[in-house]
């Protein structure tokens, strides 16, 4: 089933509000919405069928940035310090608030980002070995999406749409409160590489200046790096949906 695309269902509730003679606002636009049986009003925002939720910052024209999870602070020598006055990412903890519980295991071998709507393989070395950036993109072709290989909790050919994910998504899993991995507390991933002296994961993501080379996470701080594509092996995390 083709999941509908939230701004232009936003953009038609628009016109149609318009018509009527009434002004356009997140919570007109969710009545709107919900009447034709497309999404559900939600307190904050709108839900779509597939369980995503479009916050209503957003549907208003922001685009929201979640928060890191830092709590914490240091100074210069990498001393705890307390944090007010600092200005650091621990004070501020500036962004928007994760949801609770940050993820959801779908009990298919996936695993649901309750803050993106993203659904992720939850065996985090799912080929069980590193590889490289093409190799990367070629493995979750196939054999992931042709149905010719399981998982931790994961039966061959259960989704064909699964990609590598670009950089932001990626991220979007970091929790810098946390290391080795640098994920939420409880999260129900398995198989995530730590204690190594590499446990990055590959994007699809290239910079524009350097297009030999490839954005990655470093899943035991949540820190990126631009390594060359053919000169080393890491890890993949194949996702799947998404707008």
């Amino acid at each position: 089933m083709k999941t509908r695309n939230p701004k232009r269902l936003l953009a038609a509730a628009s016109v149609l509000l318009s018509a009527m003679g009434l002004a356009f606002g997140p919570l007109e636009a969710q009545t709107a919405i919900a009447a034709d049986g497309i999404v559900e009003s939600t307190a904050g925002g709108f839900m779509f069928p597939d369980g995503s939720v479009q916050m209503t910052a957003a549907a208003g024209g922001a685009a929201p940035l979640a928060d890191t999870g830092q709590a914490a602070c240091w100074d210069d020598q990498g001393a705890p310090r307390l944090c007010p006055g600092t200005g650091e990412d621990g004070e501020t903890q500036a962004g928007m608030t994760w949801p609770t519980p940050r993820f959801t295991d779908n009990g298919d071998g996936t695993v649901r980002d309750n803050l993106t709507g993203l659904d992720w393989l939850q065996d985090g070395n799912c080929p069980g070995t590193s590889m490289g950036w093409q190799a990367a993109l070629t493995w979750i072709a196939s054999p992931l999406n042709a149905g010719g290989t399981a998982c931790a909790n994961y039966a061959a050919g259960t989704f064909n749409d699964w990609r590598l994910p670009n950089i932001k998504e990626l991220l979007s899993l970091a929790d810098l409160s946390q290391s080795s991995p640098a994920l939420a507390p409880g999260h129900p991933f398995v198989n995530v590489p730590t204690g190594e002296s590499n446990e990055n994961y590959w994007s699809s993501s290239s910079p524009s200046g350097f297009p030999t080379n490839a954005f990655t996470l470093w899943i035991s701080f949540g820190g990126t790096g631009t390594p060359d594509k053919d000169a080393v092996s890491h890890y993949v995390w194949a996702v799947r949906g998404g707008n």
